[in-house]
């Protein structure tokens, strides 16, 4: 019956996630997954070519939304409108976390040798870049440019670490949200006067 296919279908995944959030993708073991959805390995293989296969399924929805909003930042021209555009497509990120932390925990923290393990990384030079053409932009406003933009990407990367800790210890999508904005407003708020910058000439 498709009923019943559709439920081994389901708890497969929600096993999946269970396992690949306690021991990554590279200890995660088909097994283990198929024991305790109660199914066999060969079972499992009538859903799942493979545990990447598997992987794509469970984790890959999210990264290809997480990365297509990062893609629309790309877009963004930055002047007088763009606080609250910045903040809008903030907002919408956040949504992400809210909905879906199990799995952006798992992206950050547990995807080493995956498809997806540049995550962190992606996710770094993402913050990196739009917090150093918003720099650049205000800075621009008061005369000044911006030297070395080192010190954002120190930033970005607590930043995003702490993320990664947040998401990892907390599964309330809420709360995630509310302690990642807060997150954000520690390591940013007053930035710009922190920046090493010089007077246009």
């Amino acid at each position: 019956m498709q009923y019943l296919k559709d439920e081994v279908r389901k708890s497969i995944s929600e096993e999946a996630l269970k396992e690949f959030a306690l021991k990554g993708y590279e200890g995660a073991s088909v097994r283990n997954i198929a024991k305790n959805s109660n199914t066999s390995v060969g079972n499992f293989y009538k859903y799942f070519s493979s545990k990447g296969d598997l992987y794509e399924n469970v984790i890959g929805s999210v990264y290809h939304r997480f990365i297509d909003y990062i893609k629309r930042f790309d877009t963004v021209e930055f002047n007088e409108n763009t606080e609250l555009i910045f903040y809008e497509l903030v907002e919408e990120i956040m949504e992400i976390f809210n909905e879906s932390s199990a799995e952006i925990s798992i992206l950050l923290n547990q995807s080493k040798g995956s498809k997806y393990e540049n995550c962190k990384s992606i996710f770094v030079d993402f913050t990196t870049n739009i917090v150093t053409e918003k720099m650049k932009y205000e800075l621009s406003i008061k005369g000044k440019r911006l030297r070395d933009n080192f010190s954002i990407y120190l930033v970005s990367n607590s930043l995003v670490e702490s993320i990664a800790i947040i998401v990892k210890e907390r599964q309330d999508g809420a709360e995630v949200r509310k302690l990642i904005l807060n997150i954000i407003d520690i390591f940013l708020n007053d930035i710009i006067n922190k920046l090493d910058s010089e007077d246009v000439k």
